[in-house]
């Protein structure tokens, strides 16, 4: 179930830095971390920390909850 979370948050994450063409390297840059740190994160082989959340939910322009599964999602 873990890795169930994980991966929907980095699918949350990837499709709205999709929507706004926004790279890895962007987000690395902005979180201060390696690019394949990102990467791992954005597959869902790394859980983001609730900090880098955040700063990317501000970055973009959005609300932090927005990358986290609903309880019906998560249930599932």
């Amino acid at each position: 179930m873990q890795n169930d979370v994980r991966a929907k948050i980095a699918a949350e994450v990837r499709a709205e830095l999709a929507r706004q063409n926004k790279t890895q390297r962007d987000v690395a840059e902005r979180l201060g971390i390696a690019q394949p740190s990102v990467q791992l994160r954005l597959t869902g082989r790394r859980a983001f920390r609730a900090e880098e959340l955040a700063v990317i939910a501000d970055w973009l322009g959005v609300p932090a909850a927005q990358f986290l599964p609903s309880d019906s999602s998560a249930a599932a």
